[in-house]
Order: C-alpha cells, then sequence, then structure tokens
C-alpha cells in the first residue's frame, strides 16, 4: 500500500480521537415536560358517584314520606267510611215506619181518617173527622 492511502485511511480516526479529547460543546436543553396531575378524572367519577347515591337516598326519603301519607290516608278514609256507613244505618233505623208512628205520637200528631176522594158524580168514601189527641202527663194542654 501506498503512503497517502494509508494516511487517508487513518485521518478521519485521528479527527474523532481529537474531538473525543476535546470538551464537548453546550447546548440548550428543553426543561424535562412535568408530569400532568390526572386527578380530575377520579375526583370527577367519585362526585358523580356521591351525587347519584345523594339523589337516590332523597328518592328514597320522599318515597317513605309518601308511603306514610297514604297509610295514614287509607286509615282516615276507612273511619270516615265507617262513620258513613253508621249514619247510614241510623236513618234507616229511624226511618223505619215504627219508629216514624212512634215519633209522630210522641209529637202529639194522629193518623189520619180514611181519605175520601171527590169525583163528578160524587163522593166516594165517607168523611170523619180527624180523632183528638190524647194528652199525656206533661203534654196536657190545659184550655
Amino acid at each position: 500500500m501506498s503512503q497517502p492511502l494509508i494516511a487517508a485511511r487513518n485521518a478521519p480516526v485521528r479527527q474523532l480521537k481529537a474531538r473525543e479529547d476535546a470538551r464537548p460543546e453546550l447546548q440548550v436543553v428543553a426543561p424535562p415536560v412535568a408530569r400532568r396531575l390526572r386527578l380530575p378524572l377520579p375526583v370527577a367519577c367519585v362526585l358523580l358517584l356521591s351525587l347519584g347515591l345523594f339523589g337516590l337516598l332523597m328518592t328514597n326519603i320522599a318515597i317513605a314520606g309518601d308511603a306514610y301519607r297514604i297509610t295514614d290516608l287509607k286509615v282516615q278514609s276507612q273511619r270516615l267510611s265507617d262513620q258513613q256507613q253508621a249514619a247510614a244505618e241510623s236513618l234507616a233505623r229511624q226511618s223505619s215506619p215504627g219508629q216514624l208512628a212512634q215519633r209522630a205520637t210522641e209529637l202529639g200528631m194522629v193518623p189520619a181518617p180514611d181519605a175520601v176522594h171527590l169525583t163528578g158524580s160524587g163522593a166516594v168514601g165517607e168523611a170523619t173527622p180527624a180523632p183528638t189527641p190524647t194528652a199525656t202527663g206533661d203534654d196536657a194542654v190545659s184550655d
């Protein structure tokens, strides 16, 4: 081999060795990327879950309150139904023919005589005067 070829082959090696021994150049380095805080997603999930549970709790409380109100209204309705039935039974008892006759007698009323009907050809039936009421103890009226 010739001398110039050997020199050419060794030249880059010498240059590299020279650079390794030399001090490296300073360069501006970008600061390391700050790690982003990934807390908002878990916080949002916990907040959403908490709000959902709170809403469910409020719904259950409202339903329970309505159930108590419905129970109270059913009891009141049953009580009023019993009162209505008792009033209807009392009215039926007081409006029976025997009860009406007894109360009429207590008030001094007398039974009506047989009715007389007038027709074009004359009267049908015989007219009789109404009986006089009987006076009892305290009901006696002095003339």
